[in-house]
């Protein structure tokens, strides 16, 4: 867990944003029917290595875990937007003193899902590529349907347990060394410097998007640095 403070703004378009709004609530649904179908499906004892805890001061919703917010990662590629992941990720008010000594500032804490999304990144993407594979064949309707299929073409990121089909097509990829070793194909995001408090700081920006179950709740872009902290900024729409 660590406090993240928000800095300066970074502007989008509004046909970013537009995209960004529909994509993420499509990409959540799909997470979320994935995590139903195991939750049924996969024993306890394997599909607790994948959740991420809930921390004690966030009630449980009466709606289940899948209702509360979720923080996913986008890249903007030369392709195009893709996610790579998410996190569930919570927001806490800044008090009222700090209120007061530092107007409109924001900050939030943030506990780290990765394991629950590469897991369920790995899940999904196989399944795409299964059901790509055998649709003609296929007696029964698949776990996807088109519209599904569609966005996880579009958004999703090739993601194995393996290197090899990465090292069989030249492309770059990235090791993420969770209880299982999970590797995705790697999409380069955008370099950024950023000027803060007379310092510079340089990385790379991403854009996070909360996504509540059936609901886009704003933007977060954040500099990357090069240590793999953050430093988020304010989203600004032209």
């Amino acid at each position: 867990m660590r406090k993240i403070v928000l800095s300066q703004e970074i502007r989008y378009g509004q046909e970013d944003v537009n995209e960004l709004e529909s994509a993420s609530i499509k990409v959540r649904k799909i997470y979320d029917k994935t995590i139903s179908m195991l939750a049924q499906h996969v024993p306890e004892s394997v599909r607790k290595y994948w959740a991420c805890p809930k921390p004690a001061q966030e009630p449980l919703s009466p709606c289940g875990e899948n209702s509360s917010p979720v923080f996913q990662k986008w890249i903007q590629s030369p392709s195009g937007w893709k996610c790579v992941g998410c996190e569930r990720h919570y927001v806490e008010p800044v008090d009222g003193a700090k209120e007061k000594e530092h107007p409109g500032r924001r900050e939030y804490v943030f506990h780290n899902g990765r394991l629950q999304s590469m897991m369920l990144q790995l899940f999904i993407w196989s399944q795409f590529e299964e059901i790509s594979l055998f649709y003609p064949v296929l007696g029964d309707a698949p776990f996807y349907d088109e519209e599904e299929m569609e966005t996880i073409s579009a958004y999703f990121v090739p993601t194995y347990v393996t290197s090899l089909p990465f090292e069989q097509s030249g492309k770059p990829f990235k090791k993420h060394n969770t209880r299982v070793p999970v590797y995705q194909e790697l999409i380069s995001a955008p370099p950024l410097l950023l000027h803060l408090d007379g310092e510079v700081l340089e990385g790379t920006w991403m854009t996070g998007v909360y996504v509540d179950r059936g609901h886009f709740l704003g933007l977060g872009p954040y500099l990357k640095n090069s240590d793999g902290t953050r430093t988020f900024m304010q989203a600004l729409i032209n």
